[in-house]
């Protein structure tokens, strides 16, 4: 798992690299003193040795999104506030936090969220309507083959440069900001080209012919990346993406929009994420499918 979040932080930051040899142009305010002049080749060769040496972090995360059916009049908005923990050896993951939903003319409802994960992939979920946890056992099927590959570097770097439509690379006083807007269409096909390659095979054969089927149809019309790396330590600090994009479900055309924002904080400062004793007690575990 470790390899598998250190393999799609450095993904995500080889996005923003088209222009490898340019230095970071200064926002508007910036110190001189301040500035640096490395270029976003250098960025990132940096920022991919802090990934890999990356033991725990805490995230937060704003997701707010949109499913429309046009033909139907058909409207979802789906909003979420999560706290998450995580350290990497041993893998545990603990996220908190609370989803509201509201459908066009209809009620607003709202849901506490309450999950611990483990690296064997069982997962303790609190039951948003009561006090009750469950336990679900290889919850993510595959989760230890996910680790075993990882993309060579450089190999992404030249992969994904060609999918930048528009790239900035600034800096202000304290962090590098790489700014993507990316080709949809060929994202789209690296994508699903991806998934293919790093989803083990079981976990594709598990999916429904349904799932198949909507993975196949998808497009992706826009994606939009912000992404701001620490100039002493860079490690990550923030990432927001805006991503538009549709699918054919049952002959119906289903679009969705997607605007996530991620801040990173307490990097390498988490020793253990332990479940507490009552939670384990007083799971009811669900059978397996």
């Amino acid at each position: 798992m470790k390899k598998l979040l250190m393999a799609m932080a450095a993904g995500t930051l080889t996005l923003g690299l088209a222009a490898c040899n340019e230095t970071a142009k200064p926002t508007e305010g910036t110190p001189e003193e301040k500035q640096s002049d490395l270029t976003a080749e250098e960025v990132y060769e940096n920022a991919l040795k802090a990934s890999q040496e990356m033991k725990s972090s805490e995230a937060t995360v704003k997701m707010d999104q949109k499913i429309t059916v046009p033909s139907q009049e058909v409207e979802m908005n789906t909003n979420t506030n999560m706290e998450m923990e995580m350290t990497l050896d041993p893998l545990a993951m603990h996220q908190k936090g609370t989803m509201t939903m509201s459908a066009a003319g209809g009620e607003e409802m709202s849901m506490e969220i309450d999950v611990y994960m483990t690296e064997d992939g069982t997962m303790y979920m609190r039951d948003p309507q009561g006090e009750q946890w469950i336990k679900m056992t290889g919850a993510v099927p595959g989760l230890d083959q996910l680790t075993q590959q990882q993309p060579d570097p450089s190999e992404q770097l030249e992969q994904l440069q060609e999918y930048a439509e528009d790239m900035k690379f600034e800096q202000n006083e304290s962090e590098y900001i790489l700014k993507l807007t990316a080709d949809g269409e060929k994202f789209n096909e690296l994508i699903k080209q991806t998934l293919q390659e790093q989803l083990p095979p079981e976990a594709l054969e598990q999916m429904g012919e349904e799932e198949q089927k909507a993975l196949e149809n998808m497009n992706i019309n826009e994606m939009q990346y912000e992404m701001f790396v620490d100039k002493e330590t860079f490690n990550m600090t923030a990432m927001n993406m805006i991503m538009s994009m549709s699918m054919e479900d049952q002959g119906e055309t289903v679009n969705i929009d997607i605007d996530t924002k991620t801040a990173y904080s307490n990097i390498n400062g988490i020793e253990k994420i332990e479940i507490p004793q009552e939670v384990i007690d007083s799971a009811v575990e669900l059978p397996q499918q």
